[in-house]
């Protein structure tokens, strides 16, 4: 099924399809790497919190370390629920259906997301509780937020160059069921 996009460029179906196959066993893939991580990190960082608690006797590095492993926790069940997301993608659904489905899950920012935001600022609030970087807070807080919007541009621009065109193709060949 081709679709016309602007007049000039052909939107094909079965080609968006295939593409958008491909990128949802990637991103699932992706995923299920990230959270085994995240799950063997849990143990060894509540093992860190504690060890370091006994040699500091310092209840802040005991919450920092804990603090920390309550991020990786949330990293983890936000990885999971994608990648259940992602590979769970129904493609037998009627098309506009399916369609609509495909174009929110390539939105750049989704409300679901909000918890990785929360974990990143949970995993902060971990630093600021340690020892090691009490001392240097203010300065330390510079470096995380600039790492945090140095990662959301790098997010965007790969997202704008891979999901984008994928999210947009699919928008016009709703737009064009829809007789919009």
């Amino acid at each position: 099924m081709n679709l016309n996009k602007n007049n000039s460029e052909k939107v094909n179906l079965d080609q968006l399809l295939g593409k958008l196959q491909k990128e949802d066993n990637n991103y699932s893939n992706l995923c299920k790497a990230l959270k085994l991580i995240y799950w063997i990190l849990i143990p060894l960082y509540t093992l860190m919190a504690i060890l370091t608690y006994f040699e500091t006797k310092e209840i802040n590095d005991l919450i920092g370390g804990l603090l920390f492993v309550v991020s990786f926790l949330i990293f983890a069940l936000v990885m999971g629920n994608f990648q259940k997301e992602y590979k769970n993608a129904d493609y037998s659904l009627p098309t506009l259906s399916m369609l609509k489905k495909a174009v929110q899950r390539y939105q750049p920012f989704r409300a679901k997301s909000i918890w990785a935001f929360v974990a990143f600022f949970v995993m902060d609030a971990g630093f600021c509780m340690s020892s090691n970087f009490s001392s240097r807070a203010i300065e330390f807080q510079v470096y995380i937020i600039g790492l945090f919007f140095a990662a959301v541009a790098v997010g965007l621009i790969i997202w704008y160059f891979k999901y984008k065109p994928l999210r947009d193709n699919a928008l016009a060949i709703i737009a064009e069921i829809e007789g919009e």
